[in-house]
């Protein structure tokens, strides 16, 4: 065995360089290494619960979108359907407005008709008296002239 020792160039240092490491890799490993990676193993582990954490805000946000678009649909739906009840009343209105502004005016287009035509006739009896005055006076003109 020395000389394997001798050939790789190692003596009896070698051995208690090699104990100091193992006695300082022991004291280490529990006083700094476990510590370490405990420390390691909570930033992982706070990592992925952060992570999982995050999806779950993302699926809720998710989920809250949808209910926020399916919601404003059904209010869209609706003002929709108010709309178009409010303009169908409306039209509804206007409808009953012009008929009633139609006959209005018919009534006074008729009124209007019927004092014409009582007026044409008052007139027209007015000439006839006048006419027959007018020709009695003509004739009586026409006779006082000849006699």
């Amino acid at each position: 065995m020395s000389a394997i020792l001798e050939q790789l160039g190692l003596d009896q240092t070698f051995f208690a360089q090699l104990a100091i490491f193992f006695v300082l890799f022991v004291i280490l490993s529990r006083t700094y290494f476990k510590p370490f990676m405990a420390l390691l193993e909570a930033r992982h582990k706070k990592t992925v619960e952060d992570r999982e954490a995050a999806e779950r805000l993302m699926q809720q946000a998710d989920t809250k979108f949808q209910e926020y678009q399916r919601r404003l649909a059904e209010e869209r739906a609706a003002a929709r359907k108010d709309y178009e009840e409010i303009l169908n009343q409306a039209k509804k209105e206007e409808a009953n407005l012009l008929s009633h502004a139609r006959e209005e005016a018919k009534k006074i287009t008729q009124d209007a008709a019927e004092s014409a035509n009582a007026q044409r006739e008052k007139v027209k009896q007015q000439l006839q008296a006048d006419v027959e005055s007018i020709a009695q006076a003509i004739s009586e003109k026409a006779l006082s002239r000849k006699v």
